[in-house]
């Protein structure tokens, strides 16, 4: 799955606006189930905590992130794309 090795190789992630390096991220691509934890950081003094099903049903966008419904824009950032 895209999105979860885009997860899996990001030091950071743009939850709309705002960078934020995650407390926990990553997942085995080969034994992840739908319920399992693949997401856990902390903006704004709220926790976002996602499930590979929540990723699942991210949209795809053209610049290479993706829509994910109540939570917003998403994008899975490395360092070297930062410099």
């Amino acid at each position: 799955m895209d999105i979860l090795r885009l997860l899996n190789e990001s030091d950071y992630i743009q939850v709309n606006n705002q960078f934020i390096k995650p407390d926990q991220h990553g997942v085995s691509e080969e034994f992840a189930d739908e319920d399992d934890i693949v997401l856990e950081a902390r903006f704004d003094g709220q926790e976002l905590v996602l499930t590979l099903g929540d990723l699942e049903d991210a949209t795809p966008l053209a610049d290479g992130g993706f829509w994910l419904e109540g939570v917003g824009y998403l994008r899975f950032l490395s360092r070297q794309s930062l410099h």
